[in-house]
């Protein structure tokens, strides 16, 4: 199982100067919720944003 800490470290490894918190929702270990924010976002629409937060998790 992936912990939140462990789904933070790669979005940070993917988005390097993002700023992330992940929280574990149910306290089971199968629904997070990340907060990103990061420089590569600017000019992108928020499906844009998702799709690489997504990228780096693969």
């Amino acid at each position: 199982m992936v912990t939140p800490s462990q789904v933070a470290e790669m979005i940070q490894t993917g988005l390097p100067d993002a700023k992330v918190k992940v929280d574990d929702l149910t306290g089971g270990g199968d629904h997070y919720q990340a907060r990103v924010v990061s420089s590569a976002f600017e000019g992108k629409s928020r499906v844009q944003q998702h799709q690489l937060v997504y990228g780096t998790l693969k």
